[in-house]
């Protein structure tokens, strides 16, 4: 059996739902905190569930990434079944996750060899590492294999989301609250790109119709998909979401497409009513 363990972040969705439920893959958890209410995102959070809650707690929102002794415990529980540990977190852009994972890995330093990995990316982005992680482990690949792929894959992982509530750039600090009162009443829908694991405005469009035809454009830059995912806020597909599916599959028709929800975490930076692509280019062969 395979003594390599995956660790990731709660803030995690994976393409298949029973993923989790036959890989060797641990999840530290991820809390967004509404006043004195603490949500712990996960794989199966609903986000629609809480969007009430979410909704009028929109100034006071925190996000609380795995600690340093969350991992460390973590670790040490795998010590006993593992000698090597592959932890893969959401981008030090976004999280502390990658730092604290840092951190705790010191404490088992010539007992364990842990390597930490920045995936520059969330969401399923974060997901479609793992997942290549947790496969390659249970083929029985050695660990440094598992590395190189899932390092591999991250240059090849790009996302872009839109948002019509134009506050959530305010608390980035990416445009003035005054900017953001004009925006939403002229109803500008704003773009973000995740660029070196930090997300990034792009341009801004008039309409939502406008903006959904932007992410179709964006995904028709790439020739070859390995793997294409549709991230929205509600955990069954949304009528836009499956619109969306059926325009792309016209480009990529073979290309697995996946709709998930982004969840509570990724709220907190692109609000409840966004919508956004994850491209996983394919690999180019070597001639």
């Amino acid at each position: 059996m395979s003594r390599v363990r995956i660790v990731t972040d709660s803030t995690t969705r994976f393409s298949t739902p029973s993923f989790i439920e036959h890989y060797l893959v641990t999840i530290a958890p991820t809390i967004v905190r509404c006043g004195p209410v603490r949500i712990q995102d996960g794989p199966q959070v609903d986000l629609a569930m809480m969007h009430r809650l979410l909704e009028d707690c929109q100034t006071n929102l925190t996000t609380e990434a795995p600690t340093q002794a969350q991992l460390a415990q973590i670790y040490a529980q795998l010590q006993s079944s593992a000698d090597q540990i592959l932890s893969i977190h959401t981008s030090a852009g976004l999280s502390d996750a990658v730092a604290n994972a840092h951190a705790a890995s010191q404490q088992f330093l010539g007992r364990l060899d842990i390597q930490v990995i920045d995936s520059q990316s969330a969401s399923i982005g974060l997901g479609l590492l793992v997942q290549a992680a947790a496969e390659a482990a249970s083929r029985g690949e050695e660990f440094d294999t598992l590395v190189h792929i899932v390092r591999g894959m991250i240059p090849r992982l790009y996302m872009i989301f839109f948002l019509s509530d134009l506050y959530y750039l305010v608390r980035y600090g990416l445009i003035s609250r005054s900017q953001a009162i004009l925006g939403n009443m002229l109803g500008i829908v704003s773009f973000l790109t995740m660029e070196e694991g930090r997300m990034i405005p792009m341009e801004k469009v008039r309409s939502r119709s406008r903006a959904i035809d932007k992410l179709i454009e964006f995904v028709c830059e790439f020739s070859d998909v390995e793997h294409l995912a549709i991230l929205q806020a509600n955990s069954r597909p949304s009528q836009e979401s499956m619109s969306i599916k059926d325009r792309l599959r016209v480009y990529h028709p073979s290309t697995p497409i996946t709709t998930v929800s982004y969840g509570p975490t990724i709220s907190t930076i692109v609000g409840l009513d966004s919508l956004g692509v994850v491209v996983l280019e394919a690999e180019r062969s070597t001639p």
